[in-house]
């Protein structure tokens, strides 16, 4: 073992970005943060400081722990336990990435504390292991915009850097908070019916990212058959929500958080989809996010320093300032 610890950060993501099932993702500036120590006696030790972590486990099923056994094993080297200090803004389980973060989170953290020198292939297919989707991973690893060509997998991507004044609006059903929302699997049915309507609809977003543009966006428009795995009370009439210059909504990942794209103020668009919820009998809340054009691979880089802004708070958690720890 070369390091004695280490800082890992990884962005939140969204899935299934503006309504393309399986074949886009952006991520965003809201990141999971794990400090990992290892241990010797074989135990595990977590604290968890975020929102929703009642939904955390705090022993070996947590996925960052899971995730960073499985990449030594595959090298051979037994896993002998470790501290982990996990501060997160990622809201756990609502359709923003969080377990696409822990899984890379345990790999990186693996790579790093034992020097494997993992290339992105493999880190790729251990991650796949734990975490289906494959847009997820590609928008955590390297930050901005990915349009995929394939469904359930990248067979080939395109990256594209997102202008900073987008905004993605996130409204969170309560009802899920409550854990009442129950599961469904439309979305891999509806992706293979459809698969050329939303990798077109992957296409026209990295071409809208990709040029100067502030007028209303006519081809991201036209909205997208309304899709989730969770059903809410209200959700299917949230994601029918439109007011003035709203470029898209849609179920964020598997849900059942709904996203809301703006260029412009959300407040109107974020009071619709709230309001469609509120007329089910169920309470929301909202989030606003940005994007983030840079992802793990690079903030967890060699020297790399990463710097957890002490502004953003979730569930009244401030995440104070650190550096990665490398040697």
């Amino acid at each position: 073992m070369a390091n004695k610890s280490v800082l890992i950060r990884v962005p939140a993501t969204v899935g299934n970005f503006a309504g393309a099932v399986n074949c886009a993702a952006v991520a965003l500036d809201a990141s999971l943060n794990v400090k990992v120590t290892p241990r010797l006696d074989g135990q595990v030790a977590i604290r968890y400081f975020g929102e929703n972590g009642e939904r955390v486990p705090r022993d070996r099923s947590n996925l960052v722990v899971r995730a960073m056994e499985a990449t030594l094993h595959l090298r051979g080297l037994e896993f002998t336990g470790a501290d982990f200090e996990i501060y997160s803004s990622v809201p756990v389980a609502v359709g923003l990435g969080s377990s696409t973060a822990a899984v890379l989170a345990g790999l990186i953290a693996a790579d790093r504390l034992f020097r494997l020198h993992l290339e992105e292939k493999t880190i790729f297919e251990m991650a796949e292991v734990y975490e289906s989707r494959a847009d997820n991973l590609q928008a955590a690893w390297y930050g901005g915009f990915v349009a995929g060509t394939d469904v359930g997998q990248f067979l080939s991507c395109r990256r594209t850097a997102v202008p900073e004044n987008l905004l993605l609006s996130v409204v969170i059903p309560e009802t899920h908070l409550a854990k009442d929302a129950t599961r469904e699997r439309p979305s891999e049915r509806l992706a293979r019916k459809d698969f050329s309507l939303h990798s077109q609809r992957a296409a026209a977003l990295a071409e809208f990212f990709a040029r100067p543009k502030t007028a209303h966006s006519p081809e991201l428009d036209a909205p997208l058959p309304p899709t989730c795995e969770k059903s809410v009370p209200g959700l299917q009439e949230a994601l029918k929500a439109r007011t003035p210059n709203l470029l898209s909504v849609f179920a964020c990942g598997s849900g059942p958080a709904v996203g809301i794209l703006t260029q412009d103020e959300p407040a109107a668009a974020v009071e619709a989809v709230k309001a469609a919820f509120a007329r089910h009998g169920v309470g929301s809340i909202a989030s606003g996010f940005r994007p983030s054009n840079a992802g793990a691979r690079d903030w967890n880089a060699v020297h790399a320093q990463i710097t957890l802004s002490p502004t953003r708070a979730l569930g009244g958690v401030s995440v104070e300032k650190s550096t990665l720890i490398t040697g």
